[in-house]
């Protein structure tokens, strides 16, 4: 039992460090203009939140499996191995479930954000249907964004995005913002333009 405490304790730990690193990228990818976000770059933050949120899930099973075990030992009817491992084991599956079916909703989540699939090849004429400030598309280079929901945050204002929803902004991107902004720019990329662009300005002819 001084193991499974000694599994508790440093597990509660590693959660507290692993949910603060969470919690500093997340800040830090929202807002690539705060302090957060001037120490780091978008893509580092994001790889340190990918790891984090990976480790927080077999940590919180050990830490949770562990204090199960703290329990049973103080119950009298589970401090027979047999009822342990019982306990266990059904935790086990329970978490398994949880963790499926949290990554599947999470898979269907992005889909519907960009309403179509990351990997998906758009024409210039598609990405021209959304236009508006309940449905925003841009260009950068190559690659498409859905900045619908980044309007109202916009450092620069709603109307410096409104104008080009739509159009190829590549140009004007490139003149208002730095390379730690397309950085953070690539949480909202959707797909890839078919074909190349000609003027990379707010235009959307294509070579």
């Amino acid at each position: 039992m001084k193991r499974v405490i000694k599994a508790l304790i440093i597990s509660g730990e590693l959660l507290i460090a692993a949910s603060l690193a969470l919690m500093v990228t997340g800040l830090a990818m929202n807002d690539p203009t705060s302090t957060l976000g001037s120490l780091m770059s978008y893509e580092t933050a994001r790889r340190v939140h990918t790891i984090a949120s990976y480790l927080f899930i077999p940590l919180f099973y050990v830490h949770t499996a562990a204090g199960l075990l703290v329990i049973a030992n103080r119950t009298e009817r589970l401090k027979t191995e047999k009822a342990r491992r019982t306990l266990v084991g059904a935790w086990t599956v329970l978490t398994v479930l949880l963790v499926v079916a949290g990554f599947t909703a999470f898979g269907t989540g992005r889909s519907a954000f960009g309403s179509v699939q990351a990997t998906a090849v758009l024409t210039l004429e598609e990405v021209a249907k959304h236009s508006t400030e309940n449905d925003c598309w841009i260009i950068v280079k190559d690659r498409v964004y859905n900045v619908t929901s980044l309007i109202d945050t916009h450092p620069g204002g709603r109307d410096a995005i409104l104008k080009y929803c739509g159009t190829n902004a590549t140009e004007v991107f490139f003149n208002e913002h730095t390379e730690r902004d397309y950085e953070a720019l690539q949480q909202y990329y959707i797909g890839t333009i078919n074909g190349s662009i000609v003027n990379q300005g707010n235009s959307t002819e294509k070579g």
